[in-house]
């Protein structure tokens, strides 16, 4: 900026004075120049865009393995549209800010005072009369910072609830259609965007506005340094190199301008990614060796949400039945022990002789509403949550005894893929999907949640038995009668009436 400058002034003097003598290294300094300008602004669009990556994959790194250790519960209540908001919304705003805005307040805290300095070194009442309204305007533009705020909060609330919304009833699309909920889900919708489009109108006006203010500050400096030019009579080539610092500090004005609007969207996105980080998540816990002489589950005065105190003992190779009245807690104590509740305060609770979340991969198998499911291949389908890779044979033999021919065919084979939440399979196939895990799981403790899975009859009595010569211990909520009858006297949940159906998610 300093050498285009003074370029500028020695080519305008050499043309003012008219002597045929052309300024070659004036000329040469004016391209070297632009050509470093033109580098310097390419690296730092390159840099920027690395610095910003790597901040949102750290980020996205950091949210997954928060949620990964949050209670299913806290995920049970959190709604889809909002938690996929913090991985695509709001990533933007910090990838926004550190490519575009961090690196702009950088580069303008060099190129604006360089300007000055540049007005200051051709005449120190130029830099003064530049000061006044370039220093009003980046006054004016901080001062907008918490509008901005507020507009970007409000923008961002509504279009997380919109796409919350939308998450929710996207997938039941036909099943609203025929229960003539359209033209009433069309107002609603209707109704929250056009609440969106007005605040995002405002904040767009505001934001154009910040950004808008440097062109009018760079006329009103123009007109004032010229008349600095005009009544100290000053040289036309001073004058010219006036102006072309003023028109070279207008662009990192500007910049500035967006940066601050960028900022103020990445505070927004980090409050709600810090509150997100700050919701309750399990402790994480070295994996402990087993205790050959502790009980498969030792539970001594657990109280569950709005149960009574139980105990319970469930020795190695036991199988016992877990009952009692609908929403008592019965899916929350096998998620307990599964390692995917945090425990109780009240009582101690022990899965073969430490915490649930200390048992090592594949000693503890869950097969309830909360099993992992991936949307890919149906190898991984059937053996996620196991801790096992059976050769291919194996995997056959297994998919033959849980009656999953007919689909694997449909499907095309181990490699067919299974959708999303299991949304090409039938409910049936979904329950002989489960039994396909158990029969490969190798378990030292097996919890099932039978009548959550749809595993009853036939099926249930082949899982059975394949525990049984393992010799694993079995909890297992059941109102199968067969099941009943084999696994005899229950272990039975007594509700205390202070009790909420949240509370057995």
């Amino acid at each position: 900026m300093v050498v285009t400058a003074f370029a500028t002034r020695d080519v305008i003097g050499a043309l003012r004075e008219g002597n045929g003598i052309v300024p070659v290294q004036a000329l040469i300094a004016m391209v070297a120049a632009g050509f470093a300008i033109f580098g310097l602004r390419s690296a730092e669009g390159a840099i920027g865009e690395r610095t910003a990556q790597s901040y949102a994959a750290d980020i996205r790194r950091t949210l997954f393995l928060h949620m990964t250790k949050m209670p299913t519960s806290a995920m049970a209540r959190r709604r889809a549209g909002a938690t996929a908001l913090r991985y695509v919304g709001d990533l933007t705003a910090f990838k926004g800010w550190v490519a575009r805005g961090l690196v702009r307040y950088i580069s303008g805290a060099v190129t604006i005072p360089a300007a000055f300095l540049i007005l200051y070194w051709l005449e120190p009442r130029l830099a003064l009369a530049a000061a006044v309204p370039i220093g009003v305007v980046v006054i004016t533009i901080f001062l907008l910072g918490q509008p901005l705020a507020d507009a970007h909060a409000t923008l961002r609330s509504k279009r997380a609830r919109l796409a919350a919304d939308m998450a929710e009833r996207l997938p039941q699309g036909i099943a609203l259609r025929r229960s003539g909920r359209v033209k009433t889900e069309l107002r609603a919708l209707d109704a929250k965007s056009e609440k969106i489009v007005r605040a995002a109108v405002w904040r767009a006006w505001l934001a154009e506005t910040v950004r808008a203010m440097p062109d009018a500050a760079a006329g009103i400096a123009g007109a004032l340094c010229l008349w600095v030019c005009l009544d100290l009579r000053l040289s036309v080539a001073d004058a010219v190199a006036a102006l072309t610092a003023l028109a070279l500090v207008v662009w990192p004005l500007r910049h500035l301008a967006d940066a601050r609007d960028r900022q103020k969207a990445f505070g927004v996105a980090r409050a709600k990614l810090d509150a997100t980080l700050s919701t309750p998540r399990m402790r994480s816990l070295k994996k402990a060796n087993a205790d050959p002489d502790a009980p498969a589950v030792a539970l001594d005065g657990v109280r569950m949400p709005g149960s009574a105190p139980l105990n319970l003992t469930l020795q190695c190779g036991e199988m016992r039945r877990l009952s009692g009245p609908a929403s008592c807690g019965k899916s929350r104590l096998l998620l307990t022990l599964a390692g995917f509740e945090a425990a109780p305060d009240e009582g101690m609770l022990k899965v073969f002789g430490s915490a649930p979340a200390a048992s090592k991969s594949g000693r503890i198998l869950y097969l309830g509403q909360y099993a992992p499911t991936l949307k890919g291949s149906l190898r991984r389908e059937v053996t996620l949550g196991t801790g096992c890779d059976p050769e291919k044979a194996e995997l056959r033999d297994v998919i033959k005894r849980a009656g999953l021919v007919d689909m694997t065919e449909r499907l095309g084979g181990l490699n067919g893929q299974v959708s999303e939440g299991r949304r090409n399979l039938t409910s049936s196939e979904r329950g002989r999907l489960f039994l396909a895990r158990g029969l490969i799981a190798r378990p030292d403790l097996a919890l099932i949640d039978a009548d959550e899975i749809g595993l009853k009859g036939e099926a249930l009595a082949v899982l059975l038995d394949h525990f049984e010569c393992l010799g694993a211990a079995v909890l297992i909520v059941t109102s199968d009668k067969a099941a009943q009858i084999r696994l005899g006297s229950p272990v039975r949940l007594q509700t205390t009436g202070n009790y909420s159906r949240a509370d057995a998610a």
